[in-house]
């Protein structure tokens, strides 16, 4: 299948026009399944891949058009400011500037531009808001088998010596 290594890389340069601290702590599905929300240095975004959609393209099933899937979860502090809203105005600073670099982007040549799909809270608690954004892909998946070389009839060697 495809890779998300090279999206992490993609998000890992802090925008140019981005006002606030960038992510100190990066990772995909393995390093989000092992966080400890108490020792996490925050900001922090992971990538963790979701469920994959097919639709056959052919009777054999040697092509199909994949929809890949993956949430970027994005984890911030909830600070208490005087003005209320500000840790909402925050997370909403880091999800746009990170759909800025997806939505669009292509993985690789021949994969269709990511799509954002829209997000969803995961927990909101009185230390941090962990976020994911859904975002998508598609890419047409062949396992077509080169052509077996041509038929030049049997070649006898003989048997082996005894």
């Amino acid at each position: 299948m495809i890779s998300l290594t090279s999206v992490l890389d993609h998000i890992k340069s802090k925008p140019a026009d981005f006002a606030h601290a960038w992510f100190r702590d990066f990772g995909l599905a393995a390093e989000y399944a092992q966080i400890e929300p108490t020792a996490l240095p925050l900001p922090a975004v992971w990538l963790v891949r979701a469920a994959d959609k097919s639709d056959e393209l052919d009777a054999e099933a040697r092509a199909a058009n994949i929809t890949l899937g993956f949430d970027a979860v994005i984890a911030i502090e909830n600070i208490r400011t005087q003005r209320a809203g500000e840790t909402d105005d925050v997370l909403l600073a880091y999800r746009d500037a990170v759909r800025v670099l997806l939505q669009g982007w292509e993985i690789e040549p021949d994969l269709k531009p990511i799509k954002f799909k829209g997000g969803k809270v995961l927990e909101y608690t009185a230390q941090d808001i962990y976020w994911a954004d859904r975002y998508e892909f598609n890419a047409l998946i062949t396992n077509y088998l080169p052509d077996p070389g041509p038929y030049s009839g049997l070649v006898y060697i003989g048997a082996p010596a005894l």
